[in-house]
This record gives structure tokens, C-alpha cells and sequence, in this order.
């Protein structure tokens, strides 16, 4: 059984009861859980909310019975089902209808426990509330679903999913145009859900086809084109790339972007793929060098020096990168950051690179651990007499005392 269809033997239930008892465990099997992978049980709860057949009644009760409003906004749920239930027209009891009934009726709950029906009826409660508070109408809150619905889709390389999400509305550029950066990085995704029994295992072409059913949805094949171009390089997918390249993206005069997403995140492959195929190393004033520098690998820089990418008109620029920079997403929680900074400083100092000291002290005086980082390269092994000065004269204009 696919995960995202995990609640299949939950259609079979008439009750919330039913759908308790079985809940949790299926949750488990699936490995959806919330202290499963970040992702997972929030794509169970929108696979749940989208695909399945119960009635919207029990579908919105089960979610509140069951649902952690701490791994999921239930928020979503409401504003999705708020139109089908609230036909329902359910009174709520007399005891409080004075004090919750302004904001709709109440939900047939489907429990014969007295005390879930409350919990119920107070969760609903109370998430009404907040679309007064927080100036959210239900139907934004329903678009919001389709949205994260279809992110969701595309990351599980869903063709039916992505139909149903566009079919009700999803927008492929909501979320910084999640829906379309997720496949894009296809395989290499970070939160890539496992293979095994759990779940077929996704190829590079089926993260393709999501991508050309996005723009046959209605998104402009340029726009797709300019969006995953970078995302694929992040993801260090040469797959991808050479797709986007027989599909029409124009990396010699767009690929600057790419580039120094390659750069940022170490992607050595997708990186030598982009210079290969005539990236301009110099696009976005070196933004691709300084991309490197903020990842505080040697290997990277010196890989677009060797390229052609200059280090002066961005002398000042490189060496405050290399002070601030801590790409913890890069590294492990053991990596020495001060250390790797220091390095690159040293790197940098050994490449002639010459600051301009007064634009750079404000950002040595708030830099995290900077007198730290300023000392390791001052004690490193390769530093020059030259380099060495210029970190005492930085260190003497950024901390003297007055």
C-alpha cells in the first residue's frame, strides 16, 4: 500500500470510533507518525483531508479526535471542509450555543463517547475563533490546503495528486514556488521518502513528468524553466539538469542563478555540469563565487577561480561572507565552524584579497564567535606576514578600547 493512501481501510468506517481505533496503527505501519520523518505526517494528514472518501463530517471530527495540532495546523482542515460541513446545520447544545454559535454550527461528531464529542466541539470551536483573530477567511484557508496539498503531490511524484490540487485551484507559485522546486530537486530531495514496501521507489523521470504537468496545468514553461534550473543545481542533479536543458532553459544567459545555488550547497557535479554547459561564472556581480565562500569549501572556490571568476570586485564582499557565514545545513553538528571560517579567511588572504577594513569592521563586531575566528587565522598555518597584519589592524579597529 502507497503511504499517502495509508487511511484506505479507514473508508470503511461509519464512526469516529472506528476511525480511532485504527488511526494510530495505520499511522505506524505507514510510518507517518509524527515522530517519523519531519514531513510525513503532515503529508498523511493532506492525503487523509484530500483523497479520502469518508464523509467531510468524519473526515473533519477524525482529524480533530486524532489530529497533533503540534506536527499539523489544523487550521487547514477546517477551512477545507468548513463549506460541506457547515451545511450539515448541526445545533450545538443549548449550555454554550449563546457563546460559540455566531461562529457556525457544530459537527456531527460521530462518537458515542460524550467526552471526545466535546474535545471535538471545543477544537472546532475554538480554530473558528482564530479566522476572526488572525484575519484569515475559511477560503483562504482552503486554498492554503490545495496549495500545501499540491507541494505534497509533487514531492511524491503524485500525477493524481497534482491533477486533483490543480483542478481545485492549487498555485504553482504559492510557497516560493514550492511545487515547483520540490520536483525539481527529484531524487535528490532531502525529506525523499524511503523506498520499500512502503513506497514505490521514484525516478528522475517521474519527477519530469511532474514538471511538464505543472506547465500543461497552466504554468508558462519559462517560469518552470527559470525556477528549477537553480533547485536542480542545489539538489547537485545533473539528471535534471540536462532535462531542463532539452526542454529550453537557457543556461548561458540564465544560468548565474543555478551557479551559485551549486556553489552555496558544495553540488561539485551539478556545478561543473553548469560550467560545461556555459554558465557565465561572473553573473550577479560573482555571486556565484561569493556563494562559494558563504559554503566555506576551498574545493568550490577554487573550482570557479579556475574557471575564470575573479576574486577583486568582490574583495570586501567575499571577506565578509567568510567572517559571518555558519552553513550549518552543510555540515555536521561536530564541524568546527570557526575553524572552516578561519580557513577560508586564510584562503582568501592567500589569494590577494584585500578588504576595505571600515566596511568590514561592523560585521566582525556582530559576527558570531568572531574574535575566535579572527584568532584561528591569525594562529593558522598558512597565513602570510601580510594577511596576519591586516587581521590585527581589523581586530584593533573593530575592538580597541576607546
Amino acid at each position: 500500500m502507497s503511504d499517502l493512501r495509508w487511511y484506505l481501510p479507514l473508508e470503511q468506517c461509519s464512526t469516529v470510533d472506528g476511525i480511532r481505533s485504527q488511526w494510530q496503527a495505520l499511522l505506524e505501519r505507514s510510518q507517518m507518525a509524527p515522530w517519523h520523518n519531519i514531513p510525513r505526517y503532515e503529508d498523511a494528514m493532506l492525503s487523509f483531508l484530500g483523497g479520502c472518501a469518508l464523509a467531510p463530517h468524519l473526515k473533519l471530527a477524525a482529524v480533530l479526535a486524532c489530529g497533533s495540532a503540534f506536527d499539523f495546523d489544523l487550521r487547514l482542515a477546517v477551512g477545507l471542509l468548513t463549506e460541506q460541513t457547515d451545511d450539515a446545520c448541526v445545533p450545538w447544545p443549548a449550555q454554550v450555543s449563546a457563546a460559540v454559535s455566531d461562529n457556525g454550527p457544530a459537527l456531527a461528531a460521530g462518537t458515542a463517547d460524550p467526552w471526545l464529542a466535546a474535545f471535538i466541539a471545543g477544537r472546532l470551536a475554538g480554530l473558528r475563533e482564530t479566522f476572526g483573530h488572525d484575519g484569515r477567511r475559511a477560503d483562504s484557508w482552503r486554498a492554503a490546503f490545495w496549495n500545501r496539498y499540491l507541494e505534497m503531490a509533487c514531492r511524491h511524484a503524485d500525477s493524481g495528486g497534482v491533477a486533483l490540487a490543480l483542478a481545485r485551484g492549487a498555485d504553482p507559485r504559492a510557497d516560493g514556488h514550492a511545487a515547483v522546486v520540490t520536483p525539481a530537486q527529484g531524487v535528490h530531495q532531502r525529506f525523499m521518502p524511503e523506498s520499500g514496501h512502503l513506497t514505490p521507489e521514484r525516478t528522475s523521470a517521474d519527477y519530469q513528468r511532474i514538471l511538464l504537468q505543472l506547465v500543461a496545468g497552466g504554468l508558462p514553461r519559462t517560469e518552470m524553466l527559470e525556477v528549477a534550473l537553480p533547485a536542480a543545481a542545489a539538489a547537485d542533479s545533473t539528471d535534471m539538469l540536462g532535462f531542463l536543458l532539452a526542454q529550453g532553459a537557457d543556461v548561458r544567459g540564465g544560468g548565474g542563478p543555478a551557479l551559485a545555488a551549486a556553489a552555496r550547497n558544495m553540488a561539485g557535479e551539478a556545478l561543473g555540469w553548469l560550467l560545461g554547459h556555459g554558465a557565465d561564472v561572473h553573473a550577479g556581480d560573482e555571486a556565484a563565487l561569493l556563494a562559494a565562500v558563504a559554503s566555506l569549501d576551498e574545493s568550490t572556490v577554487d573550482t570557479l577561480l579556475g574557471a575564470g571568476a575573479c576574486l577583486a570586485p568582490c574583495a570586501t564582499a567575499a571577506f565578509r561572507t567568510a567572517l559571518a557565514s555558519q552553513p550549518y545545513d552543510l555540515y555536521s553538528e561536530e564541524s568546527d565552524l570557526v575553524g572552516l571560517r578561519a580557513g577560508m579567511l586564510v584562503f582568501l588572504l592567500g589569494h590577494g584579497v584585500r578588504p576595505d577594513i571600515p566596511q568590514v569592521v561592523e560585521v566582525l563586531r556582530h559576527a558570531p564567535r568572531a574574535r575566535q575566528v579572527i584568532d584561528a587565522a591569525a594562529g593558522h598555518d598558512a597565513i602570510d606576514t601580510g594577511g596576519a597584519a591586516l587581521l590585527r589592524d581589523l581586530a584593533a579597529a573593530a575592538w580597541a578600547t576607546p
